[in-house]
């Protein structure tokens, strides 16, 4: 498909992205990103955030409800620079879904038949509204441990950085989700992972629940206390890791590869511990999945593909295309997978990092300013955030769920860094 141009040479931005700033630039961009609240994410009820905050409450979209995960990476940007009451509004409202999810966890665990969590919606459900904390009626993709692993790391990080100390009743509850993960064996659990779509087992989703697991037993050593299952949760985290060894960089060999969800366990899950294997996913991510305006999800990936608008009506854009996946792939042009937002904060942030861990590290901070500049660039001339740019009739626009929630934590967060980065060069 030719592509004309991109939308992208009007956005808010433009005439401040530079490849030199200063403080003075940094606080101008700043300032027209909270004139327009760009970075704005207001949780909807119970601490917790919607996907989207322009869909309304009876969308056919569904972004208007929650997500485990989405909640975790936007309450995790908050911590980190420093604003921890929605962080822990936050996880507090997600304690208190997972207790109405108990019946769940502790019938998988204590079936005999180790079959029941072959059912995805008999499995604790990660996506629900905000306002009820209830289920929501559809048939949903809920097998997907990388949103629990992430919600069991969150906990325990925020009791080991003394953000939210750990008190009996949450500890009582999400130590309920080591024996969970030890009854559907997690490191060889086909899920549906970060993009909820077809089962396999990925390593981004393995990566989350060792992040967890990890987390847990931290907290386990700084209270200088064992816990009963102590040697359990030892065993469990050594699968993972042997598993993790085995296969990455890749994500779910042999069906995929490269996949953009494994820099989740570069950021923010620091499960992958060589800065060679960081290297390889990071590289691999840049050589096969960046495009011109953003980065793909994987190679082939047809959600929002070409004219996706034209194909699907709105009530099934974002439906769970898990049993279906090869009709929605039957759309897809070569080359027309949509453009995601949320990766080039990501790897500004990552880069961010390893440059203020080492000063001198110049080509960290280059690559920090790229992408960077690639996000501020994906910025709309009325300063949204969006999910993703797709090709709609050979032109780069953003999609409905605009903005995104994630997106908008994420280039919060690499914003945040670049002040510091340049503040301290």
């Amino acid at each position: 498909m030719k592509v004309e141009h991109l939308s992208l040479e009007h956005g808010l931005l433009r005439h401040l992205i530079s490849d030199t700033y200063t403080t003075k630039r940094l606080a101008e961009i700043k300032q027209a990103l909270t004139d327009h609240h760009s970075h704005e994410i207001l949780p909807v009820a119970n601490g917790l955030f919607a996907a989207s905050s322009s869909q309304a409450p009876d969308s056919l979209s569904g972004y208007q409800n929650v997500w485990v995960r989405d909640n975790i990476m936007v309450a995790d940007s908050y911590r980190r620079r420093g604003d921890f009451a929605p962080a822990i509004a936050c996880i507090q409202g997600l304690t208190k879904f997972f207790v109405t999810q108990l019946p769940r966890f502790r019938e998988i665990i204590s079936d005999p038949t180790r079959v029941l969590h072959k059912d995805a919606n008999r499995r604790p459900h990660i996506r629900f509204t905000a306002q009820t904390l209830a289920d929501l009626p559809e048939k949903w993709t809920h097998a997907q441990n990388d949103a629990l692993g992430q919600a069991l790391w969150f906990r325990f990080r925020l009791a080991n950085t003394n953000v939210l100390p750990m008190n009996a009743s949450d500890y009582g509850l999400y130590r309920i989700f080591q024996a969970y993960f030890a009854a559907i064996e997690y490191w060889q659990d086909p899920d549906s992972g970060a993009w909820e779509e077809g089962l396999k087992v990925n390593n981004s989703s393995v990566g989350a629940v060792l992040a967890g697991l990890e987390e847990m037993r931290n907290y386990h050593l700084s209270q200088e206390t064992s816990s009963a299952d102590e040697e359990q949760l030892t065993a469990l985290i050594a699968k993972g890791r042997q598993h993790l060894h085995a296969t990455l960089p890749f994500e779910s060999p042999p069906q995929r590869l490269i996949d953009s969800a494994l820099l989740f366990l570069i950021h923010p899950f620091e499960v992958v511990q060589t800065r060679e294997v960081q290297d390889v996913i990071l590289n691999l991510v840049q050589a096969r999945l960046r495009g011109a305006v953003g980065i793909k999800r994987y190679a082939g990936d047809s959600y929002f593909c070409q004219d996706y608008d034209e194909w699907f009506p709105p009530g099934q854009m974002s439906t769970a295309f898990s049993d279906k996946l090869e009709f929605r792939d039957a759309h897809l042009q070569p080359e027309c997978e949509a453009q995601w937002c949320l990766f080039d904060p990501l790897l500004s942030i990552i880069y961010g990092q390893r440059f203020l861990a080492d000063r001198s590290d110049q080509a960290s901070f280059q690559k920090q300013l790229h992408y960077f500049n690639r996000s501020l660039a994906q910025v709309t001339a009325s300063g949204d955030c969006p999910e993703l740019y797709f090709l709609k009739h050979g032109r780069y626009i953003p999609n409905i769920h605009t903005p995104l929630a994630w997106t908008q934590a994420n280039q919060a967060l690499a914003l945040y860094l670049m002040e510091k980065s340049i503040g301290e060069r």
